[in-house]
């Protein structure tokens, strides 16, 4: 204790004390948390948690097979989050995902059992795929134009729009499955593998790529984002707020009919049930992966490793046998966590 008290006695007025450089470091470790906090959340150290504690329950989880398994199950989620995070980064969100995911499923599937009984199978399957994105652009169409034309809430339209998709799909194959699809279209859609990679995985991929291109490096991204912080000054910035709209929005729901699509190939028949998980966890992978519900921000690599984080999750709870309800639960919990982190990183960003 005296070497302490000479020791301070005999520095120089303007010298800090020997403990200062430790606190500074401290105080550097604490800066980059809060950055490290701001910029992703509370999701990487819940992903490695839980990695750690599935792998240690249940030897399979890590196992060869079921991660080609969460590739694909990742796949149909990435992209569904992906197009979600087209919405909300313009401060909208979207609940007819699931829907149009239904209604393209069983139109594409209805339009391929339909030609290919007096066509060729790549006809059939060409005018089925067309017949699936067009579902898409039509939900995207109606979406962005009351949404950015008339000015409706996103919350009345898209709740609005799923319900008549959702309508439109079971009145359309009258409550049951559409069989009888080519082999040719769920081989190769379906199971196929492109350069050791899952097809759905593949597409996947080339899908956040593309998001990323398009929200980084173009003018229109750019814009997306400054439509969603502030619309009323992108505007006076000279923003064309409805074009942004219009493109985000059908881009969304376009990539919610392909997986619709990528779906149908994967179960070999078109469902009108199919999808109805998606509005909910496509949100909460988004919010989880930093996108604000406020708009303006997200990145597609956070929305990715949300997407991972869920499918990992359900995946591991059936691996060690979690009833269905008890997940269910968990989702819910985890939206209020993803939507408290979000509120607490705003403030933070404040202060």
């Amino acid at each position: 204790m005296w070497s302490d008290v000479v020791t301070q006695t005999l520095a120089s007025p303007g010298e800090a004390p020997p403990t200062a450089p430790r606190q500074r470091a401290g105080a550097g470790l604490g800066a980059a948390a809060r950055r490290l906090f701001i910029q992703w959340g509370i999701l990487p150290v819940l992903l490695l948690a839980l990695i750690a504690t599935f792998a240690s329950i249940e030897p399979r989880f890590l196992s060869e097979a079921n991660l080609t398994n969460v590739a694909r199950q990742l796949s149909f989620l990435g992209i569904i989050a992906l197009g979600q995070m087209l919405y909300l980064v313009t401060r909208h969100y979207d609940l007819s995902n699931g829907a149009c995911v239904a209604l393209s499923s069983i139109v594409g599937a209805m339009v391929m059992t339909s030609v290919a009984k007096s066509g060729s199978t790549g006809t059939a399957i060409l005018l089925g795929c067309l017949a699936g994105i067009a579902v898409g652009l039509v939900v995207g169409v109606v979406n962005a134009v009351l949404i950015a034309v008339f000015k409706i809430s996103a919350f009345m339209v898209t709740l609005g729009t799923a319900s008549a998709a959702t309508g439109t799909a079971l009145l359309l194959s009258g409550g049951t499955p559409v069989v009888g699809l080519p082999p040719e279209f769920a081989r190769q859609f379906g199971t196929s593998m492109v350069l050791g990679i899952p097809f759905p995985t593949f597409v996947m991929i080339l899908a956040l790529l593309a998001a990323y291109v398009f929200l980084n490096w173009t003018r229109l991204g750019r814009q997306a984002y400054a439509v969603g912080g502030n619309e009323s000054a992108a505007y006076q910035s000279g923003v064309n707020v409805r074009r942004t709209l219009l493109t985000v929005m059908i881009v969304g729901s376009l990539l919610a009919a392909l997986v619709g699509l990528m779906l149908t190939a994967r179960m070999s028949t078109g469902e009108a049930n199919v999808g109805v998980q998606y509005p909910l966890q496509s949100i909460i992978a988004a919010v989880l992966g930093g996108v604000s519900l406020d708009g303006g921000e997200g990145r597609v690599a956070g929305v990715l490793m949300g997407a991972l984080f869920l499918v990992l999750l359900s995946n591991g709870m059936d691996l060690i046998r979690v009833q269905s309800y008890v997940q269910d639960i968990l989702l819910g919990a985890l939206l209020v966590t993803a939507l408290l982190v979000d509120r607490l990183r705003k403030r933070m960003r404040l202060t």
